[in-house]
C-alpha cells in the first residue's frame, strides 16, 4: 500500500472513530467535531513531510493511537452496559 493510500485510510478511520464521541466538551463543542478538526490539522501539518522514516513513524504512531483510543472507548462502553444490566430492576 502506498504512503498516500495508507495516510488516507488512517485519516478516514480517524474520522469514522470520531463519530463515536457524541457528547460535548466543557466549551460546548461536540467532541466528534473537535477530534475531526484536530485530525485535519495534524494531517495538514504533516502533508509536506518528505523523510520516509518520519512519515512511517507518524503513520505507525497515528494508527496505534487510534487503536488504543477505540479499544478504551469500547471497554468503557462495555463497562457502562454491564453496569446498566447489573443494576437494572425488572
Amino acid at each position: 500500500m502506498s504512503v498516500r493510500a495508507e495516510s488516507l485510510k488512517l485519516y478516514r478511520d480517524i474520522l469514522r472513530a470520531s463519530k463515536m464521541f457524541t457528547w460535548r466538551n466543557p466549551q460546548g463543542e461536540l467532541w466528534s467535531e473537535v477530534l475531526h478538526k484536530n485530525a485535519r490539522f495534524e494531517f495538514e501539518q504533516a502533508r509536506f513531510e518528505s523523510d520516509p522514516l518520519v512519515v512511517a513513524r507518524m503513520l505507525v504512531v497515528g494508527r496505534d493511537a487510534l487503536n488504543q483510543t477505540t479499544d478504551r472507548f469500547m471497554a468503557a462502553a462495555k463497562a457502562v452496559n454491564d453496569n446498566i444490566d447489573k443494576t437494572r430492576t425488572s
